[in-house]
Parts: structure tokens; sequence; C-alpha cells
């Protein structure tokens, strides 16, 4: 019955009763406007929330509670807590303790499904210090997965219009990995260290339909193989000594929904290879400690600088954990396999630290041009970056000249003496024979001939061919 039911009858009383106070109705009536209003706004929250009393018999709870646990108000009020779950509901814990859990993980079993929540209850006292009840504020874990990944800035910044070049293969990467997004496998990506193979994982996740959930990145030659099973699984509440109170979120529950790229895979130890290969198998995660099954939905994007299958080889690495993520896989080019692309990047790099720093550096002498082409950037992008960076404080005109580019770090001139001192010469017909058989793979033909690849590429200059 609603509060204006009741003023109804309450008006039809006055009408035949004039003994009524109608100054204290009309106050009973405020009264009841007040209390529905509340619960109004309670319902309109997406928290969950409910109350028993201190017999514990649920006498209140929102819409939010039943549609997080899947069921209706008339199915549960009235009704003892502990009839609705196998497990020992939180409020019964807290009218036996009387005091208040803050942020638990709490598992509810309800009509045969398992719902995994954060709650916190709170014990509700009269005037007299006496429990009269007690009330839980929670919601599900999806909804807190969400909220640790945003505060944490677990988000992806890059799509594939920040991927900078105009080199054949750059283009076709950047073709083959639009097509990945759109899949939901599993994605490699092999390139040496600064070829940017994070910036291609945040394109991919942006341009996948996981885009609005979480981007978690994980570094895995940053951790100890004691630490970085915790990172990935997280772990449960004493679980070993020092581990925080609740206990942690590991990295596939923070990327639920969304994307978690590995870099620097091969770093990995064998025994955390073994059980990444069972969650790619099962989607299922057990925490340090714990042994209740996580249910996650993640898709993983690793990465490495190092050769896989030569690990693989060597048993450094799971040959079925190799081929389980080798479905789909790009390999990124060097910064000297990518033509003029050297050229496009500095400009780009010198505006950016142009606006930075405040000055206005027009660009690159012809002979500052001819020395990074001729470079071999054994650190690739990142390398290139980090020069210029110097390289912009060291100049003081208009250009960038090679005086500066060496002062900043570019050791060109050692670079040059060593192609001088090559000391093997490949005349026009070999290199063409060679180019041939290989069909045109410039990698496989250095190997064939002996030389390095910038060697290569010098004399395929040099010949014009």
């Amino acid at each position: 019955m609603s509060s204006y039911d009741i003023k109804k009858i309450i008006d039809l009383l006055l009408e035949n009763n004039n003994n009524f106070d109608k100054a204290c109705i009309n106050q009973i009536i405020d009264c009841l406007n007040f209390n529905e209003l509340l619960l109004r706004a309670l319902d309109s929250v997406n928290e969950g929330i409910s109350f028993c009393d201190k017999d514990g018999y649920l006498i209140y709870a929102n819409k939010s509670c039943c549609n997080i646990i899947g069921t209706s108000k008339e199915e549960i009020l009235g009704k003892k807590i502990d009839s609705f779950s196998k497990d020992k509901p939180l409020l019964s814990g807290i009218l036996e303790m009387k005091k208040s859990i803050i942020d638990i993980e709490y598992f509810l079993r309800f009509k045969e499904k398992n719902v995994q929540l954060v709650n916190s209850g709170y014990p509700v006292f009269n005037d007299k210090k006496e429990i009269i009840g007690a009330i839980d504020i929670f919601r599900s874990i999806e909804r807190t997965r969400k909220l640790t990944s945003t505060m944490a800035g677990y988000q992806a910044f890059f799509n594939f219009d920040h991927i900078m070049g105009e080199s054949r293969r750059v283009k076709e990467n950047i073709k083959l990995a639009k097509v990945f997004a759109k899949s939901s496998e599993n994605i490699l990506i092999i390139g040496e260290s600064g070829t940017g193979k994070e910036l291609f994982a945040q394109a991919i996740h942006n341009y996948s339909s996981r885009k609005n959930k979480p981007f978690i990145a994980l570094n895995c030659a940053n951790f100890q193989s004691e630490l970085i099973d915790s990172e990935l699984f997280g772990y449960e509440e004493g679980a070993f000594t020092g581990a925080k109170k609740g206990g942690k979120l590991g990295k596939f529950e923070l990327a639920h929904g969304g994307t978690l790229f590995l870099d620097e895979l091969a770093e990995m130890q064998i025994h955390i290879q073994a059980k990444l290969l069972r969650v790619l198998e099962t989607m299922c995660i057990s925490r340090i400690g714990g042994s209740r099954p996580i249910k996650v939905d993640v898709r993983i994007i690793a990465a490495t600088n190092r050769n896989l299958e030569e690990l693989v080889e060597q048993g450094k690495f799971r040959r079925d954990l190799y081929y389980r993520l080798k479905v789909l896989y790009i390999e990124i080019p060097p910064l000297r396999e990518r033509e003029k692309d050297v050229l496009l990047l500095a400009a780009y790099f010198i505006k950016k630290f142009n606006d930075k720093i405040r000055k206005n550096i027009r660009g690159l002498s012809n002979e500052a041009k001819k020395m990074m082409l001729e470079y071999s950037w054994p650190g690739n992008i990142r390398e290139l970056e980090n020069m210029l960076s110097r390289a912009i404080y060291i100049c003081d005109g208009d250009y960038i000249t090679d005086t500066n580019l060496e002062l900043a770090g570019l050791k060109e001139s050692k670079y040059k003496r060593f192609l001088k001192n090559e000391v093997v010469k490949i005349d026009k017909k070999v290199l063409v024979d060679t180019l041939e058989q290989t069909g045109g793979n410039k990698k496989r033909t250095s190997e064939l001939l002996g030389v390095s690849r910038p060697t290569l590429y010098k004399l395929l200059k040099e010949y014009k061919v």
C-alpha cells in the first residue's frame, strides 16, 4: 500500500471522526511520503542493498540487490537469510560478531547460480546499543574490476593512426593487425626491442570489440619468478607472509572482458608457462592460496624480441604454448629495414620536442639525413627518439647537423669504418642470383652471402639493384 492509499483512508476517518488530531495525521503522512521517497532513492542506486532483522529475517532488498543475484523482492523478503545460500551469509556473520566487515570478496550460491560479489556489511544498533539488524551493500565483481582498472589507468591510449610509416612492411602489418583485431584469437607480436610492439597491441585492442574494456600490460621481465605468479593470478588473504588483507586481484581478473598484454613473454619461467597454457585452454584461473576456480574472459596479446623457435628447441619455452599463441602473429620490422621511415619519424619527433622545450628546429641538414639513413639503429624507434631529444638540446641553429648527432651519441663514424673494412666483396651477378634464389628475401640473402644486412643494403644501393 502506497502513502497515497494510506492518505485516502485517513481522509475518510477524518471525515467521520472529528476527534482525530489533523496536525498529527499530517505529520504521519509527511513521514510516509519521506519513507517512500527514501525507498525509491535506494532502488535507484546500482549497488545491491539488503537489510535483515536481529533474528535473520530479510525485511528489505533494493532492485539492484535482486537484479545482481537474479531474483525478485517477493521471492526473498520475509525469509531467513540462511535459506538463500549453501554458504554462510555475510549478514549472519555480522549479527554474530556485531562488527562491520568491509570490502570482502563473497560468493553467493543462489538457485544453483554462483554470484561473485564484493561486499561490505554493518551491524545496526538502537539507542540502547542493542543490535536490531544488519545491512550489507555489495556490487558484482565485474563492476569492481572495471573500477579498479579505471583508477589504476589500465587503458589503451594508442590506435592505428598513431603508427607512423610509409614503408611497405609497416602498411602490411597495419592491415594484418586490423584483420586480427576483429577476431577473438590470441596474438603473438615478434620484433626487436624498441620497434613498437606495445603500440601495435594497444591499437589492436582499440580496434576490437573489447575497446571499452580494460587493457592490462605486464612486462614478464620485470618480476621474479615467485612474484609473476601472484601478479598474473592474484592471491587470497593469508596466502603467504606479507599478503594484503583481503587478497589481491591478478592481472587476468583485472583484464576481464578486455585484453592482457604480456610483454617479454620469453622471460616467463617454464612453470608459469604451464599455468598460462592451462588458462588459455580453460579460461579459468585459481588464485594463490585459493581453491575456487574463477572464470575469466581475456584476450592475450603476447610480445617478444627473442626467437621463440630456438627457445623451444633449447627446452626453455613450451612448444604447446608457442603454437597456441602463434595462431595469429605479426612480425614488426626493425627500423633499419623500413626504408625512408627513419626521416618520417625523425620529423615527427623533432616537432614533438620543439613543442615540449619551446624551440624552433626546422629539421635535419642533408649530412644529418644521410648519417641517419646509413645508421643501423640497433635500438630502433626508441633509440631514434632518445637520440633526437638530446640532439635538439644540443642544436643551436635552425637545423640539426651531423655534428649535433655525433655529440648526441650517434656513433656513425664507427659504423662507416665497419662498412669500409668489410672483408667480403660481393659482385653484382652473385648478389642478383642469390636474391632470385631467395625470392627477394633480404634477410635470407644476407645469411647466404655471409654479410650483415646493412652491408647488403649498401651493396644493393651501390649496384642499383
